[in-house]
């Protein structure tokens, strides 16, 4: 059976923020730590990922 129970967190956080005067301005759910993130190399090991990563770092970059 898979749970998406990270994720759910994560959704119902980012609906609930402006309630507590939050603003998110980027987020990224990664599924399945352990099977997506290379512990030795310190990486993501899918480059899709990756990418989302990288987005969400620059989205939030771009706003200084």
């Amino acid at each position: 059976m898979v749970t998406m129970g990270a994720s759910s967190v994560l959704a119902t956080a980012i609906k609930s923020a402006p309630y507590f005067d939050g603003v998110v301005k980027a987020s990224l759910s990664l599924p399945s730590f352990f099977d997506n993130f290379d512990s030795e190399k310190q990486m993501l090991k899918h480059e899709e990922l990756d990418e989302q990563l990288r987005d969400a770092i620059s989205h939030l970059n771009n706003l200084k």
